[in-house]
């Protein structure tokens, strides 16, 4: 996501200066790329918790299956809520 959306978004955006694309999809686009830094950050903590975890127990890889879907859901849920306000902001 930071690839195909923050990266040339802000690039598209830096050499034009100005916004053409309408209120819509730039609310749209603020959210992705906010969703997008989020996700980022919190998918980092997730693989550290899931290193962590199978350096302290590396016998009990079983769980970890269902476990890193758990991280990954709360990951993907708060980046979500953390992005939301930003379909309601008025530019």
């Amino acid at each position: 996501m930071m690839t195909f959306v923050v990266m040339p978004l802000d690039a598209a955006w830096n050499i034009t200066v100005q916004w053409y694309g309408g209120e819509a999809l730039c609310k749209l686009l603020c959210f992705l790329k906010l969703f997008a830094m989020h996700a980022t950050a919190f998918i980092l903590v997730v693989i550290s918790l899931d290193r962590h975890y199978a350096i302290l127990h590396p016998l009990d890889a079983l769980n970890a299956h269902r476990r890193n879907r758990c991280m990954l859901l709360l990951a993907w849920s708060l980046s979500l809520l953390l992005a939301s306000p930003q379909v309601g902001l008025i530019r």
